[in-house]
């Protein structure tokens, strides 16, 4: 009896945060500061889009020059290209373990894009189902991002077989929307960070901002990879200079749930309770080391694309 009291003003509680978030949507569950003037707040948010944007790329070009024990291999790897290669410096691996395993990825992303999208409360709740769509709405697009790259890379590496081909305005093509996806994902990355911010999150944790603000910085560096700023003469390069562009994105989306480690105090009034409760520890955990474990990943990639052949 004692059990199932407490589930049900469990329930209660839950039905109640969901009540305000159909209400509100793009209401922060906790109470909300006073507003500032909409003019300033446009403002501040393009100028640090734009700043954070031009930064992080320069940050993302620099990087491989400063990889301890990679830093002279870099030299003569990430040399620019601009889309143009030449005999001299360009590898591009065409063997089947390559594309391979880039339609198997795109076949892994592709289900998990739809099990997010069809995924549901375990009891069916619709208020659930509602509050979770954008979650997995965003979830599921940034599995698509990574999907039509690792579709578009896959094509790349199995038909730009030539030097010729390579220059030519169908591989430029190809390889733009393999990169370009890859740098616009940091979009998705700071969208799902924001709404598990938005649910989830500890009161002031990260600031929500407005909801263009991640759409404008994946936009900044999908555009600078089609015009040729991130392109190398051994393309692979480019993927991990895109990559590592999602590294403010990673960090925001591990520091909006990082703050809910625990629970709400007990002793806290049930009426303000946290929803994390509803976030189980074990997907807290794959929460963070999925995002925090592709730093060591890209790290240890990006060493052996710069290993001279």
């Amino acid at each position: 009896m004692c059990q199932a009291g407490i589930l049900r003003e469990q329930d209660s509680l839950q039905a109640a945060h969901y009540r305000v978030y159909d209400a509100a949507p793009d209401a922060a569950p906790d109470a909300a500061p006073p507003r500032q003037n909409a003019f300033v707040s446009f403002a501040k948010a393009v100028v640090l889009a734009a700043a954070l944007s031009g930064a992080m790329l320069q940050f993302s070009l620099w990087l491989p020059f400063r990889i301890p024990g990679a830093a002279s291999a870099a030299l003569k790897t990430y040399v620019p290209a601009w889309y143009q290669y030449d005999a001299t410096m360009t590898r591009f691996d065409n063997t089947p373990w390559t594309y391979g395993t880039d339609y198997l990825l795109t076949a892994v992303m592709a289900v998990l894009a739809v099990a997010c999208l069809r995924a549901r409360a375990p009891n069916g709740c619709p208020r659930r189902n509602r509050a979770s769509l954008r979650l997995r709405a965003y979830s599921a697009a940034l599995l698509a991002c990574y999907g039509l790259s690792t579709l578009a890379g896959g094509w790349a590496h199995q038909r730009f077989t030539t030097l010729a081909s390579l220059n030519t305005p169908e591989f430029r093509a190809f390889w733009c929307v393999c990169v370009g996806n890859v740098a616009f994902a940091s979009a998705y990355m700071g969208l799902i960070g924001r709404e598990v911010q938005r649910v989830f999150g500890a009161p002031g944790a990260v600031p929500l901002g407005p909801w263009w603000f991640w759409p404008a910085y994946g936009s900044y560096m999908a555009a600078a990879c089609c015009l040729g700023y991130i392109s190398f003469k051994r393309p692979a390069c480019d993927i991990f200079i895109a990559g590592t562009s999602q590294f403010p994105s990673t960090v925001y989306c591990v520091a909006a749930l990082g703050r809910r480690w625990r629970p709400a105090p007990r002793a806290a009034p049930r009426a303000e309770g946290s929803p994390v409760d509803m976030v189980r520890r074990p997907y807290r955990v794959l929460f963070y080391l999925g995002f925090v474990g592709n730093c060591p990943c890209c790290r240890c990639t990006r060493c052996s694309c710069s290993t001279p052949a």
